[in-house]
């Protein structure tokens, strides 16, 4: 069985409603996590790692990702330190407001000694985001120390930009990508964070040019109007979206579609049928209030596969719906 391995911090979700204030609910969160759990559901061997709390959301978290079938049995336990929170708060049906409370979590307290030596055994792929080394130095040092280690391993590493302002200016997320691109095997990022890497406004150049830096595939993901992927043999791919009827949950989008597209190629599924099965799976989490509870069972996501190789099932060009507005602070 093909096996992922990713890291990151744990955060517990608290979401209210503006439309009803008697509505709140607590889900577990994470870009990492959320890709984990994602993977899991498609029958993906994964082992997620971390330094978690002891505390009632890590307990919370730890519970989670024992349901799901993610393999947390390599997470550093904190006796006596907090867990990571996210307010998220829907203001109408287009837009959501974020505020996160995670300085000094147990995560962000993390050491390259505490990282196992043997965490990458039996793994075929490394998936991380830019979130985790900013969190704090220790974090960056045990991230970079395990991706240098993948790639000395020729183990793919995959990387989502997730550029968090609240957390890291533009300059200090281009340092940190800049540092490891040469080991990164895919690169997911959205269309502000190709701007930034590269300082080409326009998506098609700037795709062009981080393929030319190193990775053999960059996803660059467009929102509503879908998404572009280029490879280093000169290719290019362009892809539509599924419509979500409001109201919409959009956080997590990006976590899904990297879980769609990680276990379409981790499963030899031609790119063509892979990147409007990733979009899919992003919409499905879209339409659900969790940050990943939306997301699609194995035998789902084989029938949806079956379709689109078949030619009876097709995304909506690009460009299409009504925009989603999410704010972030």
């Amino acid at each position: 069985m093909t096996s992922v391995l990713t890291l990151g911090e744990p955060l517990a979700t608290l979401t209210v409603d503006d439309a009803d204030p008697r509505v709140a609910a607590v889900h577990v969160a994470g870009a990492e996590l959320n890709t984990a759990v994602g993977l899991a559901r498609q029958g993906v061997e994964v082992r997620w790692f971390s330094r978690s709390a002891d505390d009632a959301f890590g307990s919370f978290v730890l519970a989670t990702l024992r349901r799901e079938g993610v393999d947390a049995s390599r997470v550093v336990v904190a006796p006596g330190q907090r867990t990571g929170l996210i307010v998220k708060q829907r203001i109408d049906d287009h837009a959501m407001r974020s505020e996160h409370y995670r300085a000094g979590s147990a995560s962000s307290r993390l050491s390259p000694e505490e990282v196992p030596g043997d965490l990458l055994d039996g793994v075929d792929l490394l998936h991380v985001t830019g979130i985790t080394p900013v969190t704090g130095e220790g974090p960056r040092a045990a991230w970079t120390a395990l991706i240098r280690k993948a790639a000395d391993r020729r183990v793919p590493v995959s990387l989502d930009v997730n550029h968090r302002p609240q957390l890291v200016d533009d300059d200090g997320i281009r340092v940190i990508v800049d540092s490891v691109i040469d080991s990164v095997d895919t690169l997911f990022c959205n269309e502000e964070e190709a701007q930034l890497l590269t300082g080409e406004t326009d998506p098609e150049r700037a795709l062009a040019a981080l393929v030319a830096r190193g990775p053999r595939t960059v996803v660059l993901k467009l929102g509503r109007r879908g998404a572009l992927v280029g490879f280093a043999d000169g290719r290019t791919l362009r892809g539509g979206v599924w419509p979500v009827p409001l109201p919409t949950f959009p956080v997590g989008a990006g976590d899904a579609f990297n879980a769609g597209w990680i276990a379409a190629a981790l499963g030899g599924v031609d790119p063509e049928v892979a990147l409007p099965l990733a979009a899919w799976t992003a919409a499905r989490v879209v339409a659900d209030p969790g940050d990943h509870d939306g997301f699609p069972s194995a035998a789902e996501v084989a029938e949806v596969r079956e379709a689109l190789t078949r030619g009876d099932l097709a995304p909506e060009p690009y460009d299409v719906g009504a925009p989603i507005e999410v704010v972030v602070r």
